[in-house]
């Protein structure tokens, strides 16, 4: 597994997408689901990749001027 962090704002939302979309037990709200995708672009964001392909992600939100939280991730 390669994970890295991911800086393209398109590459993000398309990434978080495809996991949280592949997730309906856990995001089955559309309205939400498609709020987490929409603030997962301009986040700090890393994906995870298996043989090229995205398996999940992880993205942080800045809580203080030292501090981040986990805003959302999907595996």
């Amino acid at each position: 597994m390669n994970v890295q962090p991911v800086y393209d704002p398109q590459e993000k939302g398309k990434i978080s997408r495809l996991i949280l979309e592949a997730l309906p037990e856990w995001f089955g709200i559309s309205k939400a689901r498609e709020e987490y995708i929409a603030e997962s672009r301009d986040k700090p964001f890393f994906g995870a990749w298996e043989q090229g392909n995205p398996v999940g992600f992880l993205c942080l939100k800045e809580t203080g001027a030292a501090t981040v939280g986990l805003y959302v991730m999907g595996v």
